[in-house]
């Protein structure tokens, strides 16, 4: 029997085994894979609790999808027929991006957090990367070969990337930087490639200035920062991802977003009249 036949059948295999009543469930599960929860969460991360870890945690995801990207240019393999899609999708389908990216971003928290045992983060880890992995092919926007090598990669860059961080946030922005580069030259400039260069400078520019500052710990500067800024991040988000407009206003917003998820610790600590923050967390 040919590859070919072989993989359609194990696709429709999966998506016959998933009742009608559980799409809902997988619907929720494949956002759990979006770029846009991971530099949120280490983001937050970054401000509340460990500057570094989630400082690097950010340059280790942007670098992840910069390479996603430059292998799904490089594949260019065609998403499943329209036929079995159960959700808007476009794009390359070789690797998944979600399984990937799910592998790198809760890869990194399993590498990276110190609560319990080794065996609980990453065995939580591989549970939420398969069921991200498996909801892509339930909702018939990628087959299962997809997945398969998205988490292969996503191990692999993993390795690499610690590898050559070390946890350093700013080799964390120079591998981004790198990647993206390479991104930009293999998807000759897609606006995918374009963004992500722009966050990781964006980033590693604001990392180098307030690399010595502190996380936020009064509440209410907290609440400002997720009632105000992260608001206006996804505001920049939304008009690099989703309205596309020309590669020069992707990348400035990409910028932008880079500083802002790297800078508001600074910005409190400039605003609370504390012009160099030491290590110590900033606390009124």
């Amino acid at each position: 029997m040919p590859d070919g036949i072989v993989i359609q059948a194990l696709d429709e295999a999966v998506r016959a085994a998933v009742p009608p009543w559980l799409v809902p469930f997988f619907l929720g599960v494949t956002r759990l894979g979006n770029v846009g929860v991971f530099l949120v969460a280490f983001a937050l991360d970054h401000w509340f609790v460990d500057r570094e870890r989630g400082a690097h945690a950010i340059g280790v995801v942007v670098a992840g999808m910069a390479v996603l990207t430059a292998l799904k240019y490089a594949f260019a393999a065609p998403r499943p027929p329209a036929s079995v899609n159960l959700i808007p999708t476009g794009g390359h389908s070789f690797p998944s991006g979600h399984a990937m990216g799910a592998t790198v971003a809760y890869g990194t928290l399993a590498v990276d957090l110190d609560a319990g045992s080794d065996r609980l983060r990453y065995g939580a880890a591989a549970v939420l990367v398969g069921l991200v992995a498996l909801s892509r092919v339930v909702l018939g926007v990628h087959f299962v070969r997809d997945v398969f090598a998205g988490v292969a990669f996503g191990v692999a860059f993993l390795l690499v990337a610690f590898a050559l961080t070390g946890r350093d946030p700013r080799r964390g922005f120079l591998l981004a930087a790198g990647a993206s580069v390479v991104a930009l030259l293999v998807s000759e400039f897609s606006y995918d490639a374009v963004g992500l260069l722009g966050l990781a400078l964006g980033a590693a520019a604001v990392w180098e200035v307030v690399e010595h500052g502190g996380t936020v710990e009064r509440p209410l500067w907290r609440l400002a920062l997720v009632g105000g800024v992260l608001p206006l991040l996804a505001g920049l988000g939304y008009v690099a991802v989703v309205v596309e407009p020309s590669p020069a206003v992707v990348f400035a917003c990409a910028v932008a977003l880079g500083a802002g998820l790297i800078g508001p610790p600074a910005v409190v600590s400039a605003v609370r009249g504390e012009s160099r923050p030491g290590p110590s967390s900033l606390r009124s």
